[in-house]
């Protein structure tokens, strides 16, 4: 409708216009001003919503060879998101633990991490720790949240329990346990220590 619209108003002034040329002294400004007035069909803009998904954090799926392992191991935050955290458990109590953040690298990432470092590499039993930030992060732990131990050190002989029954284990120990957390909607849902060799 536009179109036609604009069609017969250019015609109409390309007809002015002659017959202003053949009478000498008319001009076809005005008409023109008049066409680019009338004519101009108002501009529309069409926007898609905007969508937003909201996932917890997972742990790393990078395609980095050399990452950590884990969510990783520099949150950039005095708070830990939600993930799969690796670190030490600095000390415990029946409320929580205190939680030395670090970085666990396996395979080529150890190779690379440790010879970074100015360590043995490859490092010894295919896994290398780094842990250069001594910040410690105060984590609730519900009584009931699972976990996994190996309290005579061998990888076949784990213990599924819970919080309460893992702290009554450490009582009697005298060295800091390495774990993944895992935490979920700002909660600590499982821990599992880390068997190492």
């Amino acid at each position: 409708m536009v179109v036609m619209r604009r069609s017969l108003l250019l015609a109409t002034i390309v007809l002015l216009g002659a017959c202003s040329a053949e009478g000498g002294d008319e001009t076809t400004t005005t008409s023109t001003a008049a066409l680019a007035s009338t004519t101009t069909a108002p501009a529309t803009t069409t926007t898609a919503p905007a969508t937003t998904t909201t996932t917890a954090a997972q742990p790393s799926t990078t395609l980095d060879p050399l990452a950590p392992l884990g969510s990783g191991c520099t949150p950039g935050t005095a708070t830990l998101p939600d993930g799969r955290w690796f670190g030490i458990v600095d000390s415990y109590d029946e409320t929580g633990i205190s939680f030395d953040l670090a970085c666990w690298f396996s395979g080529e990432a150890a190779v690379a991490a440790s010879a970074e470092d100015g360590e043995e590499s490859p490092p010894p039993n295919d896994y290398y720790v780094r842990n250069e930030n001594t910040q410690l992060r105060l984590l609730g732990v519900s009584p009931d949240t699972p976990i996994t131990w190996y309290p005579s050190g061998d990888p076949n002989d784990a213990v599924e329990g819970t919080y309460e029954e893992w702290t009554v284990f450490l009582d009697g120990q005298d060295f800091r346990n390495s774990v993944w957390i895992t935490i979920v909607s700002g909660t600590v849902t499982e821990i599992e220590e880390q068997w190492v060799p």
